[in-house]
C-alpha cells in the first residue's frame, strides 16, 4: 500500500462565527424548556435558541406541544 493513499484530505479551517451569526444561530430550528418556579408552582418556560422567552405553559407536555406546533426541535441543557 502507497503512503500517500492513507494520508487524510486536508480540511479547510472553518471560518470564525461573528457575533451576529452566533446569536442567531439556530433560533429557527431549536428551542428549550425550562421549568419555572412561581407562586409556589412549577411552570414551564419555552425559549429561543439566543435566550429570548416565546412563551409560559402550565405543564411540559404543553410545552413540547407548543414546540412541535411550531416546527421547533426541543434541545436539552446542560
Amino acid at each position: 500500500m502507497n503512503r500517500d493513499t492513507l494520508k487524510a484530505a486536508s480540511l479547510e479551517e472553518p471560518k470564525p462565527m461573528s457575533v451576529q451569526d452566533f446569536t442567531e444561530w439556530g433560533l429557527t430550528q431549536v428551542a428549550y424548556i425550562k421549568p419555572i418556579e412561581m407562586d409556589g408552582r412549577t411552570i414551564y418556560g419555552v425559549f429561543a435558541a439566543n435566550g429570548q422567552k416565546l412563551g409560559l405553559v402550565e405543564n411540559l407536555n404543553a410545552a413540547h406541544a407548543a414546540l412541535f406546533e411550531n416546527d421547533l426541535e426541543p434541545v436539552a441543557l446542560h
